[in-house]
Order: C-alpha cells, then structure tokens, then sequence
C-alpha cells in the first residue's frame, strides 16, 4: 500500500487518471460534435420552414385579386367601357397566376385540412375556368352581368378562408418561435457543457504542458464552431423578424381589402361577438365606426341601426330574426332588408368551420329595380303603358276563371284606328305615337277601373269587360267609336281617325282566351268590311269564312295554273266603227277542287299573300298567245296589279312576253287601277314611261270610284279611261250619274284620251252612253266573257247588236 504513494507509483497514478479524463474528453468532444451537427440541422430546418411560411400571404394575396377582378366586372357590366374590359382582361389573367399558390407548397398542405378549404379552393377553380370561357365576351352587358352574379357567392368564402390562413400563420409562427428558443436553450446547454470541458481541459494542461497543448487546439476548435453557431443564431433572428413584417404586412393589406370592399362586412366568433367590420358597412347603416368595436353582439349592431334611423324597429327586428335562425341552424343564406330611404340591402350569411359566422352587405337597389323594370316592362306596352299580349292573357284567364264562379259574362271588344297607317305616312311616326298615346288615355276613360285596356301593337286595342251584357258592350263600343272620332290636337297638327270594334262575348262562343280574343278580331274585320267606323258582335259564321279563305288560300298556293286556271275575253266595242277593236282578258278558276270560286273572291286573297305576281304574269303570257290567233288584229287588255309594280321589274316581264310570243307591242293594253297612281312615286311614273314607250298602251280601270284625281290624267301616261260600271247601272234614272259621265268623257276628249264605258247591260244604256260622246263600250248587252275558241268564232260572224253601236 505504502508503494501507491511513492513518487513513481502517484506519477504513475496521475498519468493513468490524466489518460484516462483524456480519452473521456475526447468521448465527450465525438458526442458534442455530433449533437451540435444535429442542432445545426434542426435549425436549419426550422429556417427552412420559417422561409417557405406563406400561407397567409397566398390567401390575402388571392382575395384581393379576386375582389379587383369582382369590382372591375361590376363596373364594366355598368358601363361597358372598353378600357375596363381590358383591365378585367389583366386582373382575370392575374388571378388565374395567384390560382397556383392555393395548389402548392405549404398552403396545400393548409387546405387539405379542412374539406370546407378544399370545396372554395374548388369553387374558386371551376369559376375561373368558366369565366375564361366567357372573357372574350365579357364587354357584353349580359355577360358581365352573369359573370357578377357568378362570383357574388365566392367573395364571402374567400374573406372567410384568408382570415381562417391568417390565424394558421399565427398558429405555425408560434410553433416555430417556441421551436426556436427550445434550441437555442439546447445550445446554451450544450456551450456551457463545453465552457466546463474548457475548464477541465485547463486544469488537466496543468498537469502536464503537452496536454495543454491539445486543450488548447480544441478551445481553438469549438471557439470556431461557437462563432459559426452565433453567427447562425444571429441570421436565424434575422428571419424571424423578416417573417414577422411579413406578417405585419399581410395585416396591412387584409386591412385594406377589407377598407376597400364594395360590400360590407362582419364577422363574428362562436361567442357571437364582433371579430372585425369594415367602413363600408358602417356607411351602409349610418353607423359610426367607433360604434362597432370588437366584442359588439349583433343585437348592440340591430339597436345601432334603428337609432341611426336607417333601419325601422320592424324591419331590424325581422332580419334580425332571421339571421339568428340561420345562425342557430348554422346554415348559409341570404336576407333582404328595406332600409328607410328605399335602399335594398342583400345579407348573405356565411357560418364558419370554428363556430361564428361572415355577413356580407351588398346594396342591390339598382339591380332590384332593374330587375322591376324588367319585369314591368315585359308585361306592358313601352308606348303607351298598358298591358301588352301576355299580360292580357293572364288578367283574361282570371277573369273568365272568377266569371265562371260567378256565371258572369265577359266581353272582349278588339278594336282598331281607321286611317292609322295615313297618320304616320303624312305626318310621321312620332306624331303616330303621339297619337296612340292620346287614343290609349281615351279609351281607358270611358271604361270602369275592373276592366282591362292592353294594345296588342300597331293601332290595334283590346278591352276586357266582365260582368256585362251584350246591349252593355255595344254602349261601351258606340262611346268608344264616338270618342275616337273627336279630333286630335298633336304637335300644332289637327288629326282626325275612326275607329272600328269586334265584340266577342264568352257567353256566345264558350271558347277559352285565345279562342275568345280571335272571335272579337273577326268581328274587328267584318267591321272594317262593312264601311268602317262601327262596331260588330261575333258571329259563328263569320269563322266559317276565315276557315273558307285559309283554305282557298292554300289551294291558290297548290294550284297548277296550266291546269285549274282559264282565261275568258269580252269585247270592246267602237262606237264609231261598230267593230271590236279590244277584247278585255280576264281570270277564272273553274279548276278548283271547292267548286267555282269568284275572282271577287280569290284575287283579294292573291294580292294579299303576292300569289298575284306570279298569276299575273301567267294571264299577261296566255293572253298575249291568245291574242295572236285572233282576227283582224284585235287588242288585248290584261289587268296589272299593283303588287306587279312594288317588284320593281314588271318592264322586264311584259318585255319578254311580248319577245316571247311575237305580240305587237301597239296590240297590248294594260289596265291599271287608281290605286297603284295614289303613291305618286318616281319608281311608278318612271315604269309606265318606260312601258308607254315600247308601245303599250295603258288604261285607267273603274276611274271615278276612287279619288279620281285630275292630276292622274295629266301626270301619268294614260291612253283609255274605263269609267265604272256603277254609274252606267243607273244611268238611265239617275242624272248625277248621266253629268258625271258626261263630265269624264269631256274631260278625257279635251286631254286627247280614249273613253270606254263598262258594264252595259241594256240598250237605252247603250243609247245614252252614246250621247254623252263616249268613244267605245263594253258589258253583255253585246257579249258575256267568252273562252277563247267562242270568241273566235263571234269575232268571225256578224251580230245584229254591234250596228246598234
């Protein structure tokens, strides 16, 4: 034992214990070296996520792109601005690029916590790529429109999940703070264990100047790695207070997007009190922003409103009421409330995944009255304000349905302006509107307020009378008629129109509406045809003939004129060579599947659908053919209508008949009618000059029926007048008819024209048509329209009557 202490054996000791606390120091340098490796890794790690911390920033940035995008669509669908559609063009394409940050990185990771997340980021997808379907039309006011009313319901959702990633960047910042102070008190553990291994280090290089030699190359060491780790720790502070104002300017601009919203908003937490509200909806309600704190309940906001005076008690008290339902259902919706200056405000309620809830404000006061006026106007005339055709239907439904409950008769009176179309053709069309408004005033009264005026368009009106009786409606339409006619003071212009009515009663024809409305319409046209200016009740055979004339309509239209038409001729006879000099050619239909039809009948219906084009130039051609097999070089008169001339190539036509069949152009004579010289156009005047000089010779048929105007004679080229057969009717016991037609014939021979007397039936008419001077007759006192091969063999035998002539 003594030999322990010995000097040799206590050297030998130290130098054992001082290999040994060696090899220990060393153990313990291996370990904190890779402790160290380790922390630097956790934090550089920890840096990693503090640089790729985004989530906030992504959200804020995409909400405020998406309400730029939301306000420009809005004022575009407003004004249409060219300008503005390229800036939507720009945000649009903007906010498809912030569309990436929701789909990557660790916002990814933030949406897919939540299914609610990941149903906006969704929504918000499928909305841009349907808006990217319609951008290149967004200048259109409808499609802007849509666009505005497709994003609406997003806007909430977004403003919820910005402020949901605000409060998750909250959340990962404290992680990360609390992460780093845990290692850096790892690291102060760690450098206070290496300050006390520098101690023992020292004290064992005391021991012996070889050891301190090597402490003193491994304080070199850690030294080293501690200015390396504070220099670590220092960049490390760096980016916390980096992330820090980033944060702080992410608040800034949530701030301002909320500051900047078109809409109002609140939102509030689970407990029902006020996280946050925007000015916007302080001006909303008249509510000073001081008033809304956070912590406010929604019934301090409610008492908020009503003592501004922007919201009624009632009004507060029922959206009130209706928030809070949804509220404690927890479920989205949209309120509307009537503030006390007429403003419409929209609430759409918004509950959030964490209890509380977003409501978002919009004023829809000018959408709501659009949409008012809209639908007004669908249902009324923009003229004259009344109800238009579909109004009409729906208030004639009701009323037939409350007539039946009652067995109460209704009277449906169609009534039309009688020279209407003269009105707007002389004085122009806004004297003609001026002129159905003052008819509308009028007409609305002289009926009772239970009834219903509406104006189905043009001149045309239609009155609604229940509970009346037939000799009630005809009153009602004798005062209508009388009041019409009283003249109107228009714009200095005095203008004078009649009237005409149809009356249809349910009682007398047990039809629905429509049926109803199309039995007065045929009474309006039996009215017209009687002379105007009076009134008809409908009658069930005045539907057989429309049926009639639809049918022989479409017959006209199927017919094959080679085979159902014919022609048949009646001469005209000079009185001074007693010979026929003109046969007249004229149309019938014996081919007909209905029987014999009138060309009183369907020529009306020919002219009125332009089938008389086509049928005249089949008579001009077969005329002209007939002509050039007749003897003694007759004439041949072929009636135009003025249908032939509106085609603006009738010239053409009878050029090429007359090329066609080889007719001397001197042969042909063309009737016209004063109907077609009333319009006094240039076009008119210019194709009867151009006829006149190929060599046709024109006449003018049944002259003195219609204006008869003397300026016909001296302004257009006009070789005959055929004087109507009315007044040779009774010119042998009428002597205004026997001095009018003195008169016409005078008149004709001092303006070098030929005279020709129609329908002479006897042979006193004859004898006192001769008196009077006229130059040649026509009418079955000589000869009924014959077919063409009669009229041959008549033209080649000689008749007693014609040396009457």
């Amino acid at each position: 034992m003594g030999s322990l202490f010995a000097p040799g054996s206590r050297r030998a000791f130290a130098f054992h214990l001082l290999k040994t606390l060696l090899i220990g120091t060393i153990a313990a340098f291996a370990v904190a070296a890779a402790y160290l490796s380790f922390v630097i890794y956790e934090r550089q790690a920890s840096i990693g996520k503090i640089s790729r911390y985004d989530v906030a920033w992504s959200a804020s940035q995409g909400m405020n792109e998406y309400l730029r995008l939301s306000q420009r669509v809005t004022a575009l669908a407003a004004s249409g601005s060219e300008p503005l559609k390229a800036e939507v063009q720009l945000r649009f394409d903007i906010l498809k690029g912030r569309l990436s940050l929701f789909t990557s990185g660790q916002f990814q990771t933030f949406v897919s916590e939540a299914a609610e997340r990941e149903e906006t980021v969704r929504r918000l997808s499928e909305l841009i790529a349907k808006l990217d379907g319609v951008m290149s039309r967004i200048g259109e006011p409808e499609v802007a429109r849509s666009a505005v009313l497709s994003m609406a319901p997003l806007e909430t959702d977004l403003i919820g999940l910005a402020s949901e990633a605000n409060q998750y960047s909250a959340i990962q910042m404290a992680k990360v703070d609390n992460e780093l102070l845990r290692l850096h008190s790892n690291f102060s553990a760690v450098a206070v264990g290496f300050f006390l291994c520098s101690l023992a280090f020292i004290g064992l290089l005391g021991w012996h100047n070889r050891l301190l030699t090597h402490t003193y190359d491994a304080l070199n060491t850690v030294n080293a790695d501690l200015r390396r780790t504070s220099k670590d720790l220092e960049g490390a502070n760096a980016a916390v207070l980096e992330a820090n104002h980033a944060l702080a300017t992410q608040n800034g601009l949530f701030d301002a997007a909320l500051s900047n919203m078109s809409h109002g908003l609140c939102m509030f937490d689970a407990d029902e009190r006020l996280i946050v509200s925007n000015g916007k909806f302080a001006t909303m309600y008249g509510v000073p922003p001081e008033s809304l704190p956070p912590g406010t309940t929604p019934e301090q906001v409610k008492l908020s409103s009503i003592k501004a005076g922007t919201s009624t008690q009632q009004s507060a008290e029922l959206a009130y009421w209706k928030q809070q339902q949804l509220i404690d259902h927890r479920k989205p919706g949209i309120l509307l409330q009537k503030l006390t200056d007429g403003r419409i405000i929209s609430v759409s309620h918004q509950p959030m995944e964490r209890g509380g809830w977003v409501a978002t404000y919009e004023d829809i006061t000018e959408r709501h009255q659009a949409e008012e006026r809209i639908a007004h106007m669908a249902r009324h005339d923009p003229l004259t304000g009344l109800p238009n055709r579909l109004l009409l239907r729906e208030r004639l439904e009701q009323i037939l349905m409350q007539g039946h409950g009652h067995q109460k008769d209704t009277a449906v009176l169609c009534l039309d302006l009688d020279n209407f179309k003269n009105v707007n053709d002389t004085l122009g069309h806004p004297i003609g509107d001026a002129l159905l408004r003052e008819v509308a005033s009028r007409i609305s009264s002289l009926v009772r307020d239970d009834d219903v005026v509406a104006r189905l368009g043009g001149d045309e009106f239609l009155i609604v009378q229940p509970a009346v009786g037939r000799d009630e409606a005809g009153r009602v339409a004798r005062r209508l008629i009388e009041a019409l006619e009283q003249p109107y003071q228009l714009d200095g212009h005095l203008v004078v129109v009649g009237a005409s009515i149809g009356i249809a009663l349910e009682s007398e024809t047990k039809t629905g509406p429509d049926d109803l409305v199309k039995n007065a319409d045929l009474a309006l046209y039996r009215a017209k045809s009687d002379g105007r200016g009076t009134y008809q009740f409908y009658k069930p055979e005045m539907d057989d003939r429309l049926q009639r004339r639809r049918m022989l309509e479409l017959d006209l239209r199927a017919a094959d004129f080679d085979k159902e038409f014919q022609l048949a001729f009646q001469p005209i006879i000079n009185l001074q060579s007693k010979a026929v000099t003109t046969v007249e050619a004229l149309l019938r239909w014996p081919g007909c599947q209905r029987g014999h039809v009138s060309p009183d009948e369907f020529i009306p219906i020919a002219e009125s659908t332009g089938l008389i084009v086509q049928l005249g130039a089949w008579v001009l051609e077969g005329a002209c053919r007939e002509a050039m097999s007749l003897p003694g070089n007759v004439n041949v008169a072929v009636n135009l209508s003025p249908s032939q001339f509106r085609r603006g190539n009738i010239v053409e036509t009878v050029s090429a008949v007359l090329a066609m069949t080889g007719l001397p152009a001197e042969r042909l004579e063309l009737e016209i009618t004063e109907s077609l010289l009333l319009d006094d156009s240039k076009e008119t005047l210019h194709a009867l000059n151009r006829l006149h000089s190929l060599g046709v010779l024109i006449s003018l048929d049944d002259f003195g029926t219609g204006y008869s105007s003397l300026s016909y004679l001296r302004n257009f080229p006009v070789d005959k007048v055929k004087i109507d057969r009315s007044f040779i009717a009774e010119i042998a016991g009428n002597r205004d008819h026997m001095a009018i037609v003195s008169a016409i014939v005078n008149l004709a021979h001092a303006l070098e024209i030929t005279t020709i007397a129609e329908g002479v039936e006897t042979e006193e008419q004859l004898l006192i048509v001769r008196a009077t001077g006229c130059d040649a007759v026509q009418g079955h006192f000589f000869s009924a329209p014959k077919p063409a091969a009669q009229l041959r063999k008549y033209l080649e035998k000689p008749h007693d009557r014609l040396t009457l002539a």
